[in-house]
């Protein structure tokens, strides 16, 4: 059977991340997390004192990424989990994604491991950038209090430390730098399939998905 790409997008706690590793895993794909990504050339450059033009060392960050059933991001051999999620590190992503190198290097990635299919990958240019002629697009939205809400629960899961109002705001500029951006914005991709995910549960949502990759591809 054919191998789908698939691209999720959306802004910043709408549930793109659950969302697809879960369908990924359904459907037995390679998951990728371009935001895992994007935060893990953050971490790294962060980590080397940002002692040069992030330009100048793409090539020798100390990154490496594996694709399975999750993103994993490895820095000098160790992998990352929790410290990508800190505020600092999403913030100098979100900084970092204006650069059209660091896109390109990214981008380059992201293609070579869905070249062939067999991938769900999600984050904010999947569908507009990175796969413009992929399969089936999803466009993951919900409102800012209820993604504020579901951050904030992820965050408070980890510490203790964590105020809804900071994280409120932080996904409002986060959301401002994405939409206005110059290079590869967030938006709808054309053919995308919008779904407002504010009242759903994640169930609710793969199912939704998966009635409509039905719908397009049968049983792929």
């Amino acid at each position: 059977m054919k191998k789908l790409i698939i691209t999720i997008d959306g802004p910043s706690g709408a549930g793109k991340s659950t969302v697809a590793k879960i369908l990924a895993e359904k459907l037995n794909y390679k998951y990728i997390d371009t935001g895992a990504m994007f935060r893990g050339v953050a971490y790294a450059y962060k980590q080397k004192g940002k002692v040069a033009k992030i330009e100048d060392i793409l090539r020798d960050l100390g990154l490496n990424f594996e694709f399975e059933k999750e993103t994993k991001v490895f820095f000098e051999g160790v992998e990352l989990r929790d410290e990508l999620r800190e505020p600092e590190i999403s913030m100098l992503a979100s900084k970092l994604s204006k650069n059209p190198a660091v896109r390109e290097y990214l981008k380059e990635l992201q293609r070579e491991a869905g070249k062939n299919g067999g991938i769900v990958i999600e984050g904010r240019d999947t569908g507009s950038v990175v796969f413009p002629d992929a399969d089936l697009k999803f466009f993951l939205d919900a409102n800012l209090e209820e993604r504020a809400r579901r951050r904030f629960l992820e965050l408070k899961r980890k510490k203790d430390d964590v105020d809804f109002e900071t994280v409120k705001l932080e996904i409002e500029i986060r959301d401002k730098e994405d939409s206005q951006r110059k290079i590869a914005p967030l938006v709808i991709p054309p053919g995308a399939f919008y779904l407002d995910t504010t009242y759903m549960t994640v169930e609710q949502v793969v199912d939704e998905l998966l009635r409509r990759i039905r719908i397009d591809y049968g049983d792929s």
